[in-house]
């Protein structure tokens, strides 16, 4: 019976070889889609759960009254490790780290620069990595010794041993190589090519060691003890930097699990609000779910409009004692051959179209051939969808009545039409949401875009302060100039495009109790500043190298002024780190952080030692490769070893728009596959349609319609199926939409013409998709429709 079930199956796939390739085809393409998405999902889950007792690992992080709210960061001090670990039994391991700096490491001819963690040994015991020479026992035991990862160790030492080989760091220091790590999976958190010691890196910079409570500059990880009550604990802790620092009432520590901090990093008023990346991750489970959702709708609407051609058959098996439930077995057999061939084809299709999803997203995705899970899931969504797919067809074409069917008097397709009406309305509901989101998100995306910077992007680069080039900027730069390869250079703490970090315990004139308690955003910077970087003054001057007196001068933002009510900022005085500071000039707002907030309050002081960048602006007279390659000749003259690394200040800025345009791109992409699927489930329909009214339309061709009146019965119909679901999507989406760019302080207003662009694009792909079946009716000879009765 099975047998005979899949012969039939598969002559009828044959004999309609359009169709079956229409449903197939679409049914295969809407579950590869889902197929990446879901596996962007399950990536983003399992983002940092691969190591031992994760469960138990967490991060210290610290709650600080800014501007009227309450600032949540995992920035640390030093000392707040070891006074955890000592007051508080619940907590098993404590290891503070840096947040990664990258180094030059040298070996024989080979030099290569990576980003090296400094840890406390223990951190090596709180996370579970692989070791794949050498061990976490002995990883430390000595101050100068290194770990590198799997594919550092291969570029720095090709096929030799790396083990207990010297290497040089910042040709200022040796490092014996004492372990092998497994490379940091896609999906962590952890990223690192090298991990140095904590006690080498208070060897090289003294001044760690003797940090205090007030420099929150490094991170701190726990392992706590299983059954420990976090809550209780976080009440306890909440109070310790007070403790140790009388100055400091405002700090309020708590532990954040690790493995929570990929998803759900947005905090409110200090609590956890339950968003972040968990919100796009969502975004992405529904588009899984409904571009699955409208290939199953293709599906049942393109086998209901092909059941007119089985509709004798059917009745022919109930006459020879077919009953009802091996008619369905029949049909949902079929429905489940055409899953399990468009399952093997969405296969081919993640694994070609992978590669292009993996460079949008700036992921490795890759399919878990090898896990039973992936094969377990696949066949439960392969079923899964054969079932919901082919239910409906099977129900419809099992209730035909064979008395009626075989004397030609079936009218159960008129029975089934609102049902088939509303999964269309369903499909392009869904398609309408896609749509106006789409043109929102670029509407949003061009406004912040357009929002002037507040500084000359262009011909602007930014190069590390590396080696010989920290202590002998100037001549660096003035060799530079006279090289033709720039016209101006300054040194900075931090690239322009991001703060570096912010300060408090600030003080200035007519400051209101508690204000100095507001953190500060700031940046340090020599000589040149705005000429290098095109920055407007409101008032004042930059610093200036003729005055010597300019060495204890600071630069204020507007912002800063009105945060600070200075009704004559210039000549006014505010300690800042430590030292009173007299303010030179005042710097119209740029943008700093995201184009999306309004300015913050901004610092800028000439501090020497401080820098660790150098903003160079090219000679626009030469090519941007000719400069460049004049740069590069510059920079080997300091610094030979160290290879010259640079990076363009209109890329950098264009990064804050990472998020919207990937979002921007993918629902670009994904609107164009719902429309195209929305439009298969359309031409079932309309096909359905058009074999229903064959007679009717014969007869109003011999009573004289001609050609347009007739497709314009038959269009019509749909017509208003499209304005149904565009009122139901546009309602969706206008509410959502319009919360998502409430995130925004920034932000562009839903106009009225993003709906009329909408509904225009639905009616026309629904008028291009129904026409064909509509003329064809209409052109068809009455003749043969009416003769056929």
């Amino acid at each position: 019976m099975i047998k005979n079930y899949l012969k039939i199956a598969w002559r009828n796939l044959a004999r309609h070889k359009l169709y079956s390739f229409i449903n197939i085809g679409g049914l295969g393409v809407g579950m590869a889609v889902s197929f990446m998405l879901l596996l962007y999902v399950y990536n983003e889950f399992s983002f940092d759960k691969m190591y031992k007792d994760q469960d138990l690992i967490y991060q210290v992080w610290r709650n600080q009254p800014s501007n009227g709210d309450i600032r949540s960061t995992n920035s640390m001090s030093v000392p707040v490790a070891d006074a955890i670990r000592k007051n508080y039994p619940e907590i098993a391991l404590t290891a503070r780290t840096n947040w990664g700096n990258e180094y030059l490491f040298s070996y024989k001819d080979n030099a290569l620069k990576i980003t090296m963690l400094s840890a406390d040994p223990s951190l090596l015991d709180i996370f579970s990595f692989e070791f794949v020479q050498g061990s976490k026992s002995d990883a430390f035991k000595d101050v100068s010794s290194v770990v590198l990862t799997q594919s550092t160790a291969k570029a720095i030492f090709g096929n030799t041993d790396p083990m207990g080989k010297m290497v040089k760091i910042n040709n200022t220091r040796s490092a014996k190589v004492t372990g092998i790590l497994k490379d940091m999976p896609e999906n962590s958190s952890m990223k690192f090519s090298a991990m140095g010691s904590w006690a080498m890196l208070e060897a090289d910079e003294p001044w760690i060691k003797t940090s205090g409570w007030g420099n929150f500059s490094f991170q701190t990880y726990v392992k706590v003890k299983s059954g420990t009550n976090l809550s209780k604990l976080n009440s306890k802790l909440a109070g310790l930097v007070a403790k140790y620092n009388s100055q400091d009432k405002e700090n309020k520590l708590f532990l954040y699990q690790f493995s929570k901090q990929h998803l759900f990093t947005e905090f409110k008023n200090g609590v956890s609000t339950g968003g972040g990346a968990i919100e796009y991750v969502r975004l992405f489970m529904f588009l899984a779910i409904g571009i699955l959702l409208i290939a199953c709708i293709n599906f049942m609407n393109l086998s209901t409009a092909r059941s007119q051609t089985r509709a004798r058959e059917v009745g022919v098996r109930k006459v020879v004692g077919a009953r009802r439930v091996s008619i369905i077995q029949q049909f949902m057999g079929e429905s489940l051959l055409m899953c399990v061939i468009s399952f093997g084809l969405a296969l081919a299709l993640t694994a070609l179209i992978l590669p292009y999803f993996n460079g949008l997203i700036a992921k490795n995705l890759t399919i878990p051939y090898r896990l039973p899970f992936f094969w377990i899931a696949g066949t439960g969504v392969t079923v899964i969808t054969g079932i919901i797919a082919g239910s409906y067809p099977a129900l419809f074409l099992s209730s035909f009545k064979p008395v009626k069917v075989l004397k030609g008097i079936n009218k159960a397709g008129k029975a089934t039409l609102r049902p088939r009406q509303i999964l269309v309305i369903v499909q392009f509901s869904f398609a309408t949401c896609l749509i106006l989101s789409t043109i929102l998100i670029y509407k949003q995306l061009n406004f912040i875009k357009n929002r002037p910077a507040g500084y000359d992007k262009n011909g602007l680069v930014e190069v590390p302060l590396d080696g010989r080039l920290y202590n002998e900027f100037e001549s660096f730069r003035r060799d530079a100039i006279a090289s033709g390869a720039i016209t101006e250079a300054v040194s900075t703490s931090n690239t322009i495009t991001g703060n570096g970090g912010a300060s408090w315990g600030i003080k200035w004139p007519g400051q209101l109790p508690g204000e100095d308690k507001l953190p500060i955003e700031q940046m340090v910077a020599n000589y040149h500043f705005t000429k290098t970087f095109g920055l407007e003054m409101a008032m004042g001057r930059d610093f200036d190298s003729t005055r010597p007196s300019d060495t204890t001068a600071i630069l204020l933002n507007e912002a800063a002024v009105k945060m600070m009510r200075l009704k004559e900022p210039l000549g006014a005085v505010v300690n800042w780190q430590g030292a009173d500071r007299t303010v030179v000039g005042v710097l119209k707002n740029y943008i700093v952080n995201s184009p999306s907030e309004p300015a913050k309050p901004l610092i800028v002081g000439n501090v020497k030692g401080w820098a660790g960048m150098a903003g160079v602006r090219l000679n626009k007279a030469l090519s941007v490769s000719n400069a460049l390659d004049k740069l590069s000749a510059v920079y080997k003259k300091y610094n030979p070893d160290y290879p010259f690394n640079y990076k363009f200040v209109d890329e950098e800025y264009s990064k804050k728009f990472h998020t919207e345009q990937l979002l921007g791109t993918l629902s670009n992409s994904f609107t164009v596959l719902a429309i195209v699927l929305s439009c298969l489930g359309l031409f079932g329909l309309a096909s359905f349609a058009a074999e229903q009214r064959r007679k009717e339309i014969g007869i109003r061709k011999v009573l004289g319609a001609t050609t347009a009146n007739l497709w314009l019965n038959l269009s019509k119909e749909f017509v208003q199926l499209v304005i149904i679901a565009f009122i139901i999507g546009g309602a969706v989406s206008w509410r959502f939409m319009d919360q998502w760019l409430h995130n925004y302080t920034y932000r562009t207003d839903i106009s009225p013409w993003v709906f009329v662009a909408t509904i225009v694009i639905s009616l026309a792909v629904t008028l291009l998709t129904v026409s064909g079946q509509a003329i064809k009716a209409a052109l068809s000879n009455p003749v043969k429709s009416l003769r056929s009765e």
